[in-house]
């Protein structure tokens, strides 16, 4: 091992004779640190809502579950249906493309329950095998179906697919791959890379449609295949062939991360978004980075300038708001927009230290005019509030951060408030 890591020591240390490559991108003095082996096979890792990695060993039929607060494995589900690809939805339901099923379904993250079957077939025929997805912000699915293992097809091909936002349809949306792999999406939802190793190239599109997939304006945007890909918030792409490659938003090839072990596919986790892990053959690495992945949000900090863009989502069936805590300098303006994405109504109101408890019992205590007066009590406590919201309803609310200190947030209605709150930290100018 001390061979290996002086051989990674070099690399990086010869790159780091250039501005523009990897080095800038690694926290200092960090090396591949092997956190788990003796796997068979690991591929797929995915981030959860806490910053915890799930991945996949697929020969042992496995989905593990590495908790960064503990730092620890464990098995989250056997039988797994030859599990490849993974993706977490924005509500926490965990996604998987199962190879040997032939299929793409949801789970639920808490007991690995199944929560939906998405797509098992196209035009009357089973897929090949399922291998990597990605979710649009939208809802649509994106994957891919290569024939990895297997003597014939099932299709007429080796293919990209898209399951519509409301799980009604699928569309193949990419029938000129030769072994389609490793799919992904920035978070706008207007770029989608697709790797495709039978060819050694990975493309870059624009979503046209996010209803229907529809994609256009193909470029080549590097000469070499991936087994997976992540994104950086620089909008560097990193990909996994014998080594983590990284291009940056260009195109361009800006330096290699070596890891003891050939990577299989990759994500960014962490509290911070600022750890890499990757699936390695026979077992699982993180790396210390300098830069997050994309779409990671640092919320113990306030955001520069004058103002703060904040949204804040329900997530879908679990009765919680999807940012539990945020960060805003005293004095700066604060627009704080307020998304209903959930089913049963809810509201945010902004209360004063240390009342969120009491706002609730008061608002619970409105008994029969609860509803008339959408569970907002008469009380100097609320400093900020929405309306009660209907599915799909949104409001915004603008107001200039106070003193220092920590101001929850909470939604009155009825049993909610258990679950629904988070905290609005103000720090001094």
């Amino acid at each position: 091992m001390k061979a290996i890591a002086a051989i990674i020591s070099i690399a990086l240390a010869a790159s780091a004779t250039h501005a523009d490559d990897v080095s800038g991108l690694i926290k200092d003095g960090a090396k591949p640190e092997k956190l788990a082996g003796g796997f068979k096979f690991t591929e797929g890792p995915a981030v959860d809502p806490d910053g915890n990695i799930f991945f996949t060993d697929i020969p042992n039929n496995r989905i593990h579950k590495w908790d960064i607060a503990t730092k620890k494995l464990s098995t989250f589900l056997e039988d797994s249906g030859g599990a490849n690809g993974l993706y977490f939805s924005k509500e926490g339901d965990l996604y998987v493309c199962q190879g040997e099923n032939r299929k793409v379904l949801s789970l639920y993250a808490d007991d690995g329950g199944e929560k939906e079957p998405l797509a098992d077939q196209y035009d009357g025929k089973p897929f090949n095998k399922p291998n990597d997805l990605w979710i649009h912000p939208e809802g649509g699915i994106y994957f891919t179906d290569p024939n990895y293992g297997r003597k014939t097809l099932s299709q007429d091909g080796e293919h990209l697919y898209f399951i519509t936002p409301f799980h009604d349809s699928v569309y193949r949306v990419g029938d000129d791959f030769k072994r389609p792999n490793g799919v992904l999406g920035t978070p706008d939802g207007k770029t989608l890379y697709v790797a495709d190793p039978g060819e050694q190239k990975t493309y870059s599109y624009t979503v046209e449609s996010p209803d229907e997939g529809t994609l256009g304006n193909k470029k080549l945007f590097a000469d070499v295949g991936s087994d997976g890909m992540t994104l950086d918030n620089r909008g560097n792409l990193y990909l996994t062939w014998g080594t983590v490659q990284v291009f940056n938003p260009t195109g361009k090839k800006i330096g290699d991360i070596k890891f003891p072990e050939k990577p299989s596919n990759i994500c960014f986790g962490g509290k911070d978004g600022k750890t890499l892990y990757v699936t390695a053959r026979t077992g699982f690495y993180s790396l210390e980075m300098q830069v997050a992945g994309a779409g990671f949000k640092d919320n113990s900090r306030p955001p520069e300038g004058d103002t703060a863009e904040i949204t804040i989502n329900c997530v879908k069936e679990k009765l919680i708001y999807d940012t539990k805590e945020f960060t805003v300098r005293q004095g700066q303006k604060v627009i704080l927009t307020f998304k209903n994405t959930d089913h049963p109504q809810h509201n945010l109101f902004v209360v004063k230290p240390g009342s969120a408890d009491k706002v609730a019992q008061m608002a619970l205590l409105l008994g029969a005019d609860g509803p008339a007066k959408k569970y907002r009590p008469d009380t100097d406590l609320i400093l900020w509030g929405t309306d009660l919201l209907d599915h799909g309803g949104m409001e915004v609310l603008e107001f200039t951060a106070p003193a220092p200190g920590d101001y929850p947030y909470v939604c009155t209605f009825p049993g909610h408030a258990i679950l629904m709150r988070g905290v609005m930290h103000v720090v001094a100018e």
